[in-house]
């Protein structure tokens, strides 16, 4: 198992081979895999591998992740409430790691080698990525409009209503500057950036630097 999201009011869980499982209850927690979930015997190179599940509501889910082939090609698929299906990627998408849902019809998706998607099933995804090397994008959220992005080369910032600017570094007050960054996320108006040593918040104002308390503090 990779996820486990509330969409709606129920909690969904995805993983290996196509897994994807609904809380009904304590302790109840069933199949909503069909046509998905693989055959245990499905060849190493055909297997499918769900990394992360989101949605607006439970009649539209989306799961998204990587076929298991040499160069883990990304693969994305949608839930209307009783069948899936797959979604067509843009062929610039790697394999896709994270996703937020800031509306029904703006779903992001972001993943390996600097992908960046937006969209939606019905009418497609199409790629933001202005970068091209290995950095690998590992979660994505919404702050004050613009949309930051937790990657194995710090924290970064992407501005939709200023896409010639491309996705830029993060540059804080703090010193030094971050020193990773893992989980991006939003709640009550700060932004978080979470990583193995580093944390931090963002009042849209001012950064604060929050000591590890496995670690040394960083200074």
């Amino acid at each position: 198992m990779a996820d486990i999201q509330q969409i709606g009011d129920s909690l969904y869980a995805c993983g290996y081979k196509g897994q994807v499982y609904k809380r009904y209850g304590p302790n109840d927690w069933d199949h909503v895999d069909k046509d998905l979930l693989q055959d245990p015997k499905t060849p190493q190179e055909q297997r499918i591998a769900l990394s992360v599940i989101n949605g607006p509501h439970e009649n539209a889910i989306y799961a998204a992740g990587y076929q298991h082939a040499d160069w883990l090609p990304p693969k994305a698929f949608f839930f209307n409430g009783s069948q899936w299906r797959e979604i067509e990627l843009p062929p610039v998408a790697e394999r896709i790691v994270n996703m937020y849902v800031e509306s029904e019809t703006r779903i992001w998706m972001c993943g390996a080698n600097g992908t960046l998607l937006l969209g939606n099933a019905q009418d497609g995804f199409k790629s933001l990525s202005t970068v091209d090397d290995n950095q690998l994008f590992t979660s994505v959220c919404k702050f004050q409009g613009k949309m930051y992005l937790a990657s194995n080369m710090g924290l970064f910032v992407y501005d939709p209503s200023n896409h010639d600017a491309g996705i830029r570094r993060v540059k804080t007050s703090l010193t030094p500057d971050l020193q990773d960054a893992n989980i991006v996320d939003s709640h009550d108006k700060v932004l978080w950036s979470i990583g193995p040593k580093d944390i931090a918040r963002f009042d849209g104002t001012s950064w604060e630097r929050i000591d590890h308390p496995d670690n040394p503090p960083i200074r």
